[in-house]
């Protein structure tokens, strides 16, 4: 496998072990405007722009019930509005503490431009929230090549269009000499529809949801349990391959070149 491009995602994957910063904004939000959800709900369409994962809670049938018969409104764009906005509220003021990087995503990143891959993002956050995030992330030594928010394209995942504005962006194609890593399904079928290869992430991510501390609490058994089912949904999604984090990805890098 040449070097050509790796699209990576951010919060789960580069930053923000268990990917948190978003969970805390979904839930506080939630529970603000009268709609406390857990934490299950909150991180199920993780992955997704921030817009469309408030419409997406909103259409479960569960939760537009809920709304129905605890708030007396219809669970429509007005209410989606509100909530999307206590969202970034919260969410802009969390980040920071939820900015440290991933362990080993550093090195990695330094491995893979020096092997001569070129480095760029796709990202569920809008511009305004990764320029709360950028400049820790600059400071501790993560730095790409090129960054598409999810309000700078018509559609965010699963649709392809950010992959395909990075793939312009280098001149790259076809897609299938790319690579795309992140920790979400979403990730996995953006990905797929932009014809990439597909790495899934499973420990350091949404899937298990759990700070680098809490995992480490974990005994073997329940590890191995946990990480077998986040396997099981990224492969799903269309991962050709689940590492536990970015950590691994330049090894596999030289395998799938070998």
């Amino acid at each position: 496998m040449k070097p050509a491009l790796i699209i990576f995602d951010w919060a789960g994957t580069l930053i923000d072990h268990g990917c948190c910063a978003p969970l805390v904004a979904f839930t506080e939000a939630f529970a603000a405007c009268g709609l406390p959800i857990d934490d299950a709900t909150a991180r199920k369409r993780m992955g997704a722009s921030k817009r469309d994962h408030v419409r997406e809670i909103l259409g479960e049938p569960a939760i537009a019930t809920r709304v129905r018969g605890e708030l007396g409104i219809e669970p429509d764009e007005a209410l989606g509005d509100r909530l999307y906005a206590a969202f970034q509220e919260r969410l802009l003021e969390v980040l920071p503490r939820y900015a440290a990087p991933i362990p080993g995503a550093v090195e990695a990143l330094q491995e893979l431009r020096a092997a001569g891959w070129a480095l760029g993002s796709t990202t569920g956050y809008t511009r305004a929230m990764m320029q709360r995030l950028l400049p820790s992330a600059a400071k501790a030594g993560l730095e790409l090549d090129a960054l598409i928010c999810s309000d700078e394209v018509p559609q965010g995942r699963p649709a392809p269009w950010a992959c395909f504005r990075l793939a312009e962006r280098f001149g790259i194609y076809p897609l299938s000499r790319a690579v795309k890593v992140g920790d979400t399904p979403a990730d996995m079928a953006e990905g797929q529809n932009a014809g990439l290869r597909c790495v899934g992430l499973s420990a350091s991510g949404n899937e298990l949801g759990l700070s680098a501390e809490q995992l480490a609490r974990l005994s073997p058994i329940a590890l191995r349990e946990l990480l077998a089912r986040a396997e099981e949904r990224l492969r799903g999604a269309g991962a050709e391959v689940v590492l536990p984090s970015v950590a691994e990805l330049p090894e596999w890098i030289r395998g799938a070149a070998g």
